[in-house]
Parts: C-alpha cells; structure tokens; sequence
C-alpha cells in the first residue's frame, strides 16, 4: 500500500469514527441524557392520560425534571412510569397530573412535590389525576352541539305534528295575558312604589325596635325557650298520667278490684234498681198516706 491510499484510508476511518460520535451525541440528545446525572425511577396510576406518550417531558412546579418512559394498559386503568432527577425530593403528600403544554394539546406531566415532612415511598404509585384540556373540551361542546341539533329535530317533529291553528291560538293568548299584565302592573304603578315603600318603612320601624328593645327581646327568647321546656315537661307528665289511666280502666275492664268487681257484676245494678223502685214507692206512699207513718202522741 502507497502512501497515499494510507493517508485516505486514515482519512475515511477518522471521518467514521467522527460520524460514530456524532450519532452517539445525536441519541443522547435526542433522549436528554446527562452524563453524570443520576435518576430516580417512579410510576403512577392514571384512570386516562389523553395523547400522553413515551418521551413527554415531568415537570415539577414549571421546571423540567424528568422524562416519561413507559405507559402501560392496565385493567382499571393506565400505568405510567418516568424518571426523576435525584436532586428533586417527592413528600407523603406528592400529587400528580397530565396536563396541557400548548393550545393544541400537548400533554406533559406536572409534578407537586408536597410540604409534609417526610419523603414519600418511591415502590408506591403516586396518586395521579387527568386534567382536561383544548381537545377535550372541544370534544364536549362536539358532544353538546349533537345532542342540542337533536333536541332541536325532536322540537321540529312536535310542532309539525301540532296543528298550526292551535299554536298560533296560544301565542295570541300569550301576548293578550302579557299585554293585560303590563297595563295591570302600569294602572298600579303608584300602588306598587306606595307598597314598597311603605314595605321599607316597616321593616326599618322593625329594625328600630329591635335595636331599641334588644334586651327586651332576648329576655322573651329565654321565657320562651323556658316555657318550651316547661311545656315539654308538662306533655310528658299528661302521658305518663295518660298511661296511668289506660292501665286503671284496663283493670276496671277485666273486673279487678272491689270497683271493677261491681262493674262487672249484673246483680248488683239489678239490686240497685230494685232498690231504687222500693224508695220510689214509699216515697209514694208517704205522700200519700202521712199518717200511717206519723204518730203524735201528746203527754
């Protein structure tokens, strides 16, 4: 081999060697690595994550972070992992959430450290939540566009199927009762204002007697509430009075006692009766014949 094809050949190997660093420098840029910078690695549990992808930027508090590098399908929902530079400490209370970076929808992962002392436990999820943004809200004013173009179709075929006739009855009946409750409320305009005012007139005698008589009508708020007590005491004592007769006339019912006894007992009201018809007949008798049960007898 010359000298010259020795020369190229060192020539084509240095400019590959060149291209090799290049490309390597090329995918570490490309991935953001830091040669010396340590991580930590994190995962998360998401119910959606949106246009979420490999590669989308952690921020914490605005300043870039970290970096997503995985994003699994799970069955109640999505698993998210990315890494974390170590100079950012996480505490018990670290929340965290896809957001929005741009208008068009860009999503990135905004991290809150938290306050609570402590460091939090990077073998747990960190409890994430999905924060809805351009795209998403457009698609529910699609979703709300569709079902107001329905409501309206559905409003179409009921007027259609009403007769013409009818709705244009009902609308002059609409203007006619609007019109009467426009001259009513004009003929009684004076009224109403003398109304109000003399609304506000009371209601502010009101609140100078209140003011006035403050103690007065705190002392009848206690009265009253005593007297509530009271009241209630006094209901409970007639149902317990209450309870006390319910049980004497159910011992007169089933003839306990010398009164329930004589209730109970027939023979005694006959006796009585015919005790009564004997008196009634002497009575009789002595108006009648007087001197057959007075003797005076002189001395």
């Amino acid at each position: 081999m010359n000298q010259t094809s020795r020369a190229a050949a060192i020539q084509v190997g240095i400019a590959g060697l060149m291209a090799l660093v290049v490309m390597i420098l090329g995918v570490v840029w490309l991935k953001e690595y830091r040669l010396g910078q340590k991580k930590t690695y994190y995962f998360s549990r998401f119910e959606e994550v949106g246009s979420l992808s490999e590669g989308d930027p952690v921020a914490v508090r605005g300043v870039k972070k970290g970096v997503v590098t995985a994003i699994l399908l799970e069955d109640q929902g999505v698993r998210v992992e990315f890494d974390l530079q170590r100079d950012v400490v996480l505490h018990p209370d670290v929340e965290l959430r896809v957001t929005n970076k741009g208008f068009l929808g860009e999503k990135y992962l905004a991290l809150d450290p938290g306050v609570t002392p402590g460091a939090f436990d990077s073998k747990k999820p960190i409890p994430g939540r999905f924060q809805s943004g351009v795209p998403e809200v457009i698609s529910g004013a699609g979703d709300l566009i569709t079902e107001a173009t329905e409501l309206s179709s559905r409003l179409n075929l009921m007027l259609d199927a009403m007769d013409p006739a009818t709705i244009e009855k009902a609308a002059k009946n609409v203007e006619k009762a609007s019109t009467s409750l426009a001259q009513t409320i004009e003929a009684n305009r004076q009224n109403l204002h003398l109304a109000v005012a003399d609304f506000r007139s009371a209601a502010k005698k009101l609140n100078s007697i209140a003011s006035t008589n403050e103690a007065e009508v705190k002392a009848s708020i206690s009265d009253f509430g005593n007297a509530s007590r009271k009241l209630s005491t006094l209901s409970d004592q007639l149902s317990s009075t209450a309870t006390s007769l319910d049980r004497v006339v159910m011992r007169l019912d089933r003839g306990e006692g010398s009164l329930g006894k004589a209730i109970q007992d027939s023979t005694l009201y006959l006796e009585m009766r015919e005790t009564l018809r004997n008196t009634n007949e002497l009575v009789k008798d002595i108006k009648k014949n007087p001197k057959r049960y007075l003797k005076i007898g002189l001395f």
